[in-house]
């Protein structure tokens, strides 16, 4: 009779190195498997090694057969097979569990460890318990400083409030930011972007391409300075400029079947700002929307929002241009779009990776 075991580890070889030094010669590897668990969408998933053993009830003691040094590694699994196939003369051999080339068993198992030794790149493997052998496993990464990474990622102008729980990797960090708000896209809702003339209409067109809109549903709005020479081409009904056309075009919006995007333009000078205030309190939106520049300085920012807000989140840009990425997470506003992309823990992970030349560790 044989007992059978289930052993559990994050490294193949460390686990057959077990099983040879602590199971003894007579165990036997009847399954190998690389199991994942977690993660999300694919990501941030973790791995370890499942090895189903067969352990015999041990026999009589009976003088063994000095065995000569063994390779190390798969090669060292089928030597000792043979070996063992060659060795008729010890005592309760017949009854105890053996590991043969010839056998089906033996081949699904050469199969399963050759597989996940190719998976974890080449590592040294000693597959039968019988083979005692070093095996010799590669020194261990130095583990990741939480230090290290909160004071790089500081310097990036990262709030310390967003670094308090002292992640260790990038993904840890991301994965711990306040979820930023989604754009609303039931029929007949409305969200304003407000920014400076041109680039808003970039990014409510993007934003609007993301939602699968219909061209016509990006509206543009602002004072006729804000709109001087931008958005040529579209219908005068379709450009509210004052608080009474913003009003009138917000009354029958909402009997669209799709969502809309405003993009309302916001020139420079007090009285353009507060004009485009006035007018985003006119449209009267579901969500709205700021886009800043990252390049800003962040004081500049806050008193611009304050000015024109107040804003459910921020759509960024230039963020890939500047040496402080994440001095717009202190902004006191969520960050939902960075540089035409939805701000995903994912792309904050990948954009501050790339501010830190790759040498974060994710």
């Amino acid at each position: 009779m044989a007992t059978r075991l289930l052993l559990e580890g994050s490294h193949l070889a460390a686990l057959l190195a077990h099983v040879a030094s602590e199971l003894g010669p007579d165990a036997k590897v009847v399954r190998a498997e690389r199991v994942r668990s977690g993660g999300i969408a694919g990501f941030f998933q973790r791995e370890h090694y499942e090895l189903t053993v067969d352990v015999p009830d041990k026999p009589a003691a009976a003088p063994r057969r000095p065995r000569r040094p063994a390779p190390v590694g798969l090669d060292a699994l089928v030597d000792a097979a043979d070996e063992a196939d060659d060795a008729t003369g010890l005592a309760g051999a017949a009854d105890a569990p053996q590991v043969s080339t010839g056998s089906e068993a033996f081949a699904d198992v050469l199969a399963q460890v050759r597989a996940l030794a190719a998976d974890t790149g080449g590592l040294p493997v000693a597959a039968h318990p019988g083979v005692r052998s070093e095996v010799v496993l590669p020194p261990r990464p130095p583990e990741p400083s939480a230090d290290e990474l909160v004071r790089r990622l500081a310097g990036l102008g990262v709030p310390s409030s967003l670094l308090a729980h002292r992640p260790v990797t990038l993904s840890a960090w991301a994965a711990a930011l306040p979820p930023a708000p989604v754009p609303v896209r039931d029929p007949g809702r409305v969200l304003v972007v407000a920014g400076p003339p041109g680039v808003v209409d970039t990014t409510a067109t993007l934003i609007a391409d993301r939602l699968d809109l219909p061209a016509d549903a990006v509206v543009l709005a602002g004072t006729l300075v804000a709109r001087a020479g931008t958005g040529r081409g579209r219908p005068a009904r379709h450009r509210p400029a004052d608080v009474a056309a913003a009003e009138a075009w917000r009354a029958g919006a909402g009997k669209a079947p799709h969502s809309w995007v405003v993009a309302l333009a916001v020139a420079d000078g007090a009285e353009e700002r507060e004009a485009a205030r006035d007018l985003l309190r006119a449209l009267a939106p579901d969500q709205a929307w700021a886009t800043v520049d990252a390049r800003t300085r962040t004081a500049d920012v806050r008193a611009w929002l304050a000015e024109v807000g107040p804003f459910d989140a921020l759509a960024a840009r230039g963020l890939f241009d500047t040496a402080e990425p994440g001095a717009v997470l202190d902004l006191g506003t969520p960050v939902a779009w960075f540089d035409g992309i939805p701000a995903t823990p994912t792309a904050w992970a990948s954009a501050l990776d790339r501010a830190l030349d790759g040498a974060s560790g994710w």
